[in-house]
């Protein structure tokens, strides 16, 4: 089944207000989970919509905003106070692009915010303004990879992305520095599947392949695996000393979840001029993309490349969504009292949708 952005963003916007957010607000988390699902990020698109089911009326304050602490030059410190986590992003993302505008580099920290999700989708709208950006989150509470030579898990999987101008679309990346995210994990447990290659520590520290030893005392290797990890471990380490910088809490199961990120951003013109670096950046990518591609592979990508596709064919034909999708959205559907109309496969042309009614309770997905 296919269902129109648009109407996936009116669902989750209506949702939200249901739960008490203020309507500009639900709009514009709905339309940034949406377009997360769309970018190919799946594990952290429409499931965020469940993870704020759960905590609007409780950790999260549904009408919560971020507030700026402090400010000094080009940094600002903003504090979550209770509010979705992606209006801590929107709040950080403004405020950094106008440091850099202003004086080359804004850099913001944000402390005891909630689940932002996938991080590079954000910062797709910065780099499509001429500027380069790089962002790194922690959660505080999640026991999920041990310190490199270590067996217990001291660490989240402390993820980054980045971001900069490209020749058309941006170059974006996005990758936790664990040898992947919690939520892929999840899902390959789910399937029963295991990895190529060893990515687990089982409870006594041993390499596994097999992602259920996250449930029996195990742990998720850094990226690097067991003989380059300590190179993930580092980046690890680094996520959690800029959570401290913020005044957040580093990894410590005995306080609260939250959630910290920090975020850079660079104005090219301020350094070596934007149309300096649009000229040599053009001709770079180009020089990288004429790379003669190895056996198995098509052609040499640059990240973000699969995504962009995704997204531009869903806003066409949809957001393709399995059963588990569904079955998680009509249970919104229900719990909420809302309805879908109008849904489904959307023919290739993109010049209608074909009407289908998916209301809470009940069908087949």
């Amino acid at each position: 089944m296919r269902i129109s952005m648009k109407k996936l963003e009116e669902f989750g916007a209506a949702f939200l207000i249901k739960r008490g957010v203020p309507e500009g607000n639900a709009r514009h988390v709905s339309k940034v989970v949406v377009e997360t699902e769309a970018f190919l990020q799946s594990t952290h698109g429409l499931a965020q919509f469940t993870a704020l089911a759960a905590a609007l009326g409780k950790t999260i304050d549904p009408e919560g905003e971020p507030e700026i602490v402090r400010g000094k030059g080009a940094v600002v410190l903003i504090d979550g106070s209770r509010c979705m986590g992606n209006l801590a992003v929107k709040l950080a993302k403004k405020e950094a692009a106008e440091m850099a505008r202003a004086q080359g580099i804004g850099f913001v920290a944000v402390r005891n915010t909630h689940w932002i999700g996938a991080l590079g989708p954000h910062l797709i709208s910065i780099a499509e303004e001429g500027l380069l950006c790089q962002v790194w989150a922690q959660s505080s509470t999640c026991k999920d990879c041990a310190p490199f030579g270590g067996v217990d898990a001291c660490f989240s999987t402390n993820p980054i992305a980045l971001a900069f101008p490209g020749d058309g679309h941006p170059v974006v990346a996005d990758f936790s520095t664990a040898t992947m995210s919690m939520s892929a994990a999840t899902a390959l447990k789910k399937k029963g599947a295991r990895t190529a290659t060893p990515r687990f520590l089982d409870r006594a520290g041993e390499p596994s392949d097999d992602p259920s030893v996250l449930d029996r005392g195990g742990s998720m290797m850094f990226m690097g695996g067991d003989e380059e990890g300590h190179k993930g471990y580092a980046l690890a380490l680094f996520n959690e000393a800029l959570t401290v910088l913020a005044g957040g809490s580093a990894n410590n199961p005995d306080t609260d979840l939250y959630q910290s990120f920090s975020l850079m951003v660079l104005d090219p013109e301020a350094f070596a001029g934007a149309d300096y670096y649009a000229k040599e950046m053009r001709r770079f990518l180009a020089h990288v993309k004429s790379s003669r591609a190895r056996p198995g592979f098509g052609a040499v990508r640059l990240p973000g490349e699969r995504g962009f596709q995704a997204l531009e064919e869903c806003r066409v034909r949809g957001v393709p969504l399995d059963g588990e999708k569904c079955s998680m959205l009509r249970k919104l559907a229900t719990d909420h009292e809302l309805d879908f109309e109008e849904l489904g496969t959307i023919p290739a042309s993109g010049n209608r949708v074909d009407p289908v009614v998916l209301r809470g309770g009940g069908g087949d997905g």
